[in-house]
């Protein structure tokens, strides 16, 4: 249960009203849907949200209910995705310290709204498991805040606001005789009750209460099987002394929760194995961390072989450090992209710890494969090589390396002389071959840290990092021989031959912005044209003279 992802479970029902509404008709809609909480939106979108508790201040603070809700729905607003699981939400709930969610779609459109309650009924059999007691927990809880069946509804709600607490115990003789809620608080509004009514009259009666030598598990029952947020617990005496709430029994639980998560997860292999995503599960040792399981859809692609093995031999290592410290620090991780041979992959995840003697957590990280998406936007599809728009990025964050480390690199920018005579006379698909040629030739030649991509039509770009002119110059040459060595069939069965002119441009010398490195690299390729022409011109002439 606990990868069933949200929107599976999440409730909409009576859980949203439009920002024009007003306040009484908050409360009505919290007093129907039982959830204590209603989203506000607009368009479909949450821009808001309103729980009981702030039902309560503004009650205690006798606001004009007939105000739109716009004056009251200022509070900080968390939203997730329906595609997040159960694990996540409740970690999201834990981290920022609340009680529900919201939940949207891809779009951001409200979808619903769930609770602490919601997860723990979905996790609650494997809370039985459990050995740890109520006991164990209490010194994380606060001092038992009560009023006595003669004190005023107005106390209530003063203690409720001045605290920050959703109920009150109802004490005498320290026997807890009743309990006020938020939530009853709440379905008084409409009434019109007075304020300094006596909470004897309202408060919910008897009490469901627990020893504090109950195990933990017994609670969790209780809680869904009567639907209720909170147990008072009680001494060897039956005196109150303590109020467990559903944020208490998830907050608390540590070492046993996160071993619940791994049980669950053991037993939720067979669903897991039905994603269409990569999933694969990493222990952490502490000093070491090793990949432990992987759904079917990794086996199939890589085979067992990768199990108990470090992660490292999975992922390769540089990528694997960065993936590491961004959990340590952030807990999760989302879309983080590694190269794995050809491919590439988007990685998300989180780490569970569980603190054990040979074990400090385990890391799940769903791989999604982006290779194509990547290609598209990264690959000139003809050629297979870079296209303009990754040239552009790459000599961007070149230019600002250099700057940082004071070095220098290379632009060339090369074409195909008379290549659109070429397509003319042979046709588009000859020219398409040309051009394939023409990129296989230069990678041919250049160094593995060089880039090179197409630019557009016949004209390439290559970076060549740490590069002088003089040693730019030697590639450039290298390249045009290999060029002009290239000999390409096309048409019917014609074979010819490439030329090519060239333009250089040296960072700093000759600029230090990507725009004036472009620029002059244009200018020294239209020389290098025009040279070469003049030359090949004389040379005609000079041939043509002798016959």
């Amino acid at each position: 249960m606990i990868t069933l992802r949200l929107q599976d479970i999440v409730k909409k029902e009576n859980l949203s009203l439009q920002r024009n509404a007003s306040m009484r008709e908050v409360i009505d809609l919290i007093n129907i849907n039982k959830k204590g909480v209603v989203a506000i939106v607009e368009n479909n979108r949450p821009v808001g949200i309103l729980t009981e508790r702030d039902i309560v201040e503004i009650l205690f603070n006798e606001y004009d209910l007939d105000e739109s809700v716009n004056k009251f729905s200022h509070k900080r607003l968390i939203t997730t995705s329906g595609n997040r699981t159960i694990g996540y939400a409740l970690n999201l709930m834990l981290d920022n310290n609340i009680r529900r969610l919201i939940v949207t779609d891809m779009a951001e459109n409200f979808i619903g709204i769930v609770t602490q309650q919601d997860l723990l009924k979905f996790l609650e059999e494997d809370f039985y498991r459990s050995t740890i007691k109520v006991k164990h927990i209490l010194d994380g809880t606060e001092s038992l805040i009560s009023v006595s069946p003669d004190d005023s509804l107005r106390r209530v709600l003063s203690k409720m606001v001045k605290n920050k607490i959703s109920a009150v115990v109802v004490l005498s003789n320290s026997a807890a005789v009743g309990i006020i809620t938020e939530k009853d608080i709440l379905k008084l509004s409409p009434l019109d009750v007075s304020l300094d009514e006596h909470v004897g009259r309202f408060m919910t009666s008897p009490v469901m209460s627990a020893h504090q030598e109950t195990p933990l598990n017994d609670i969790v029952k209780t809680m869904n099987e009567r639907d209720i947020r909170r147990v008072v617990i009680v001494n060897d005496d039956e005196a109150a002394i303590d109020v467990i709430t559903v944020r208490d029994v998830a907050k608390n639980l540590e070492g046993d929760y996160n071993n619940f998560l791994e049980r669950k997860l053991k037993n939720a292999k067979d669903v897991l194995n039905l994603l269409s995503d990569m999933l694969i599960e990493v222990t952490d040792t502490g000093d070491e961390q090793y990949v432990i399981w992987a759904n079917d859809k990794v086996i199939n692609c890589f085979g067992r072989e990768i199990l108990d093995k470090p992660v490292t031999d999975f992922i390769p290592e540089e990528s694997w450090d960065k993936i590491h410290d961004n959990i340590k620090t952030l807990n999760k991780i989302e879309n983080i992209k590694i190269k794995k041979g050809e491919e590439i992959y988007e990685l998300s995840g989180f780490f569970i710890p569980t603190d054990g003697k040979t074990e400090k957590g385990r890391y799940q990280l769903l791989m999604k494969d982006i290779t194509e998406e990547v290609k598209l936007s990264t690959e000139d599809p003809l050629t297979e090589i870079y296209n303009r728009r990754f040239i552009n990025e790459f000599l961007g964050k070149e230019v600002a390396r250099c700057l940082r480390q004071k070095k220098q690199f290379s632009v060339v920018i090369c074409d195909i002389d008379d290549f659109k005579q070429m397509n003319d006379t042979y046709g588009h698909l000859s020219g398409d071959a040309v051009l394939k040629a023409f990129s296989q030739a230069i990678l041919g030649t250049l160094r593995d840290l060089d880039v090179v991509g197409r630019y557009g039509g016949d004209e390439f770009v290559i970076i060549l990092p740490e590069a002088s002119k003089e040693n730019t110059a030697l590639i450039v040459d290298r390249i045009r021989a290999e060029i002009q060595a290239t000999e390409i069939t096309v048409g019917k069965e014609v074979k010819v031959g490439i030329a090519s002119s060239f333009g250089t441009a040296t960072y700093p010398e000759d600029g230090t912005s990507s725009d004036d490195l472009l620029i002059r690299a244009d200018e020294e390729l239209y020389r290098d044209k025009s040279s070469r022409k003049k030359a090949l011109s004389e040379s005609d002439l000079q041939t043509s003279q002798k016959r």
